[in-house]
């Protein structure tokens, strides 16, 4: 534990996802400006996102001293960048070799053991920050800190390791909206704000591309109740959802809006748990007259009704991406825990494309006790579906899963997976071997039923493109890329287009 230092100046920051060579969203920096403004008037807080521009570790590294911060913060979206973040904090602590360094987000949430083992970082935050880190940011600046009522919080004392209880918030009307103001992108000590981010398409995945610009991002709802085997969200946000009220919710698209927002994105896994909220937030969405568009990255198939369908698509909704994860109605109740009736979601993907939407369903497939027959199940089911396009992904072991629990114990995994999760991270990958299947017939079958169901018709191909903001020519490579590459990292070289050479619309 630091001894206490005055604290007037704060550094927030993400890495460069591609240090890696992995996949890379050039997202707003969402997490990082809600802290921004959870912080407030404590002390003079600046995002920095290296990922916006491609910055180098050099560039980094430059940009850090320039700023030279009391304290810095540093974000993780993802186990899948284990390795890019102990690289960002090698290169921040080089840089500024007595500054407090705070690491938070799901890797700390999820992987606490594994991150506390990093000697350059100073303090660990698991779980939400919006309260916990404004509350250390406080108890470091007093002449004794009391550190016992940051939730979540993790440091090492007299060689011991302490480690708070993580608690989640219960109001989540409590959280600031993001303060997206004056985002250093680059060595040059340039700006960007929420228009910047909001302009760029990010091309490849249809439930995070808008239909209007600039767009916005946002999250109405936290917590699942759900059991997914393969799925940590328990674990990161709670096993309780909690909402934002739709007066909130409403208040941010104000906000939004005289921004210059045009569409808005909820990031929510559970945006129509509660009916009625969801049904004011439309309304209100309506009443204002915004021409305004919207769409959720995920939405739960069981709650769609004609209704919803309707109201959805009359409030600025025309997209949907439905995740019911297997065809195998076995596989999809005992295996892989989702409640879900894989009978009637046919019918309601038809009434969602009679009314006008467009439509993306997603499969997991490589599950320990799936059969290859049950795998071909799930392939058959998702190419008699009514919808614009389908995705396979291969089953990937997170920490804290059931799933990693029980590739550990059977010992599907490779030897050395929890010492290089990096190394082994991405959905397209297999990494399971069981009786029936191995990684390499998991990426074959994925990769080339993919192509198979997906482009069966000129009609098709041309829905996919649309809901992908790519040409005719950027599909054709992406299916050749997909094929040769067994469906790992194809798209590396597509997603990285920079905003800093996008064109501002």
């Amino acid at each position: 534990m630091k001894k206490n230092t005055k604290i007037k100046k704060i550094l927030l920051i993400q890495p460069n996802y591609t240090w890696t060579t992995k996949r890379t969203w050039h997202f707003p920096p969402y997490a990082l400006c809600l802290l921004k403004a959870a912080v407030g008037p404590r002390a003079e807080t600046i995002v920095f996102d290296p990922n916006f521009s491609n910055l180098s570790e050099e560039q980094v590294a430059q940009v850090v001293k320039k700023i030279n911060p009391d304290l810095v913060g540093i974000t993780s979206a993802s186990t899948e960048y284990f390795n890019t973040l102990a690289l960002l904090i090698s290169v921040v602590r080089k840089a500024l070799p007595k500054t407090t360094i705070v690491f938070g987000g799901v890797i700390p949430t999820v992987f606490l053991e594994e991150a506390m083992k990093n000697k350059d970082v100073d303090y660990w935050m698991a779980g939400e920050g919006d309260h916990s880190f404004p509350k250390l940011v406080d108890e470091l600046q007093k002449p004794a800190p009391d550190l016992a009522g940051v939730s979540g919080l993790a440091y090492w004392q007299d060689g011991k390791a302490v480690i708070n209880k993580n608690t989640f918030i219960e109001d989540l009307d409590t959280v600031h909206f993001p303060d997206y103001s004056n985002i250093i992108r680059n060595e040059d000590m340039d700006k960007v704000g929420i228009h910047e981010y909001g302009n760029v398409p990010l091309k490849y995945a249809p439930h995070f591309l808008a239909k209007k610009y600039p767009f916005a991002m946002t999250i109405t709802t936290r917590g699942c109740p759900f059991r997914c085997v393969f799925c940590a969200g328990r674990t990161v946000s709670g096993q309780k959802v909690r909402f934002r009220s739709a007066e909130n919710v409403l208040a941010e698209i104000d906000s939004l809006y005289e921004k210059g927002i045009r569409e808005v994105i909820f990031l929510d896994d559970h945006f129509l748990a509660n009916r009625q909220r969801a049904i004011d937030i439309m309304n209100g969405i309506m009443e204002r007259k915004y021409n305004m568009a919207w769409r959720c990255a995920n939405v739960t198939a069981w709650l769609l009704d004609r209704e919803i369908l309707e109201l959805m698509y009359k409030s600025g909704c025309d997209f949907l991406t439905v995740s019911p994860e297997s065809g195998n109605p076995y596989v999809a109740e005992k295996i892989i825990k989702k409640p879900i009736n894989l009978t009637k979601l046919p019918g309601i993907l038809d009434m969602a494309k009679s009314i006008g939407f467009g439509i993306v369903v997603n499969f997991v497939i490589g599950f320990p006790g799936e059969t290859w027959e049950q795998i071909r199940d799930t392939v058959s089911y998702a190419e008699k579906l009514n919808v614009d396009m389908v995705n396979f992904h291969i089953a990937t072991p997170l920490p804290k899963t059931e799933l990693m629990e029980i590739c550990l114990r059977d010992k599907l995994l490779p030897g050395d997976y929890n010492e290089n999760i990096s190394k082994y991270s991405g959905y397209g990958r297999g990494l399971i071997t069981t009786k029936e299947f191995t990684p390499t017939e998991l990426e074959v079958l994925r990769s080339f039923e993919w192509d198979r169901i997906n482009f069966t018709s000129e009609n098709r191909k041309k829905a996919i493109m649309r809901l992908n903001g790519i040409t005719m020519e950027e599909l054709e490579n992406w299916r050749v890329n997909t094929r040769r590459s067994l469906g790992v990292n194809s798209l590396v070289k597509n997603i990285m287009d920079l905003p800093a050479k996008a064109k501002v619309q």
